[in-house]
């Protein structure tokens, strides 16, 4: 758990200080790879990391001065609704991080043994 609060705390000052989008894949990929110790720890870590930061982050845009931008992209995605939107980005992100995380686990090789043929 400390674990997965700290890659939430990392994924949130670079997602503030830095420009990029895609730190949604790497800062999860990284927690796959170093802390998690089983595959469905990772993606659940994952998923929770990517719902908390991109989850949090969109409801607090929403609520403080994005309902009209969200309420417009709603409309293009035919959603109805800025709520919806907010929603969707993120289980977006969960998403995202979630199969990173679980990624970065595989590449590790905990998973599959070269003595089992």
């Amino acid at each position: 758990m400390i674990a997965i609060l700290f890659c939430a705390c990392v994924l949130l000052i670079l997602q503030v200080l830095t420009p990029f989008w895609w730190w949604i894949a790497v800062v999860p990929f990284l927690f796959g790879l170093l802390f998690a110790k089983k595959s469905g720890k990772a993606f659940g870590g994952g998923l929770l990391i990517g719902a908390v930061v991109w989850g949090g982050a969109g409801l607090y845009f929403f609520l403080t001065s994005g309902r009209l931008i969200a309420g417009r992209i709603a409309a293009m995605f035919s959603l109805g609704s800025g709520w919806l939107m907010v929603l969707l980005t993120g289980a977006l992100g969960a998403l995202v991080a979630a199969l990173a995380a679980f990624s970065g686990y595989l590449v590790r090789g905990q998973t599959y043994t070269s003595d089992k043929t």
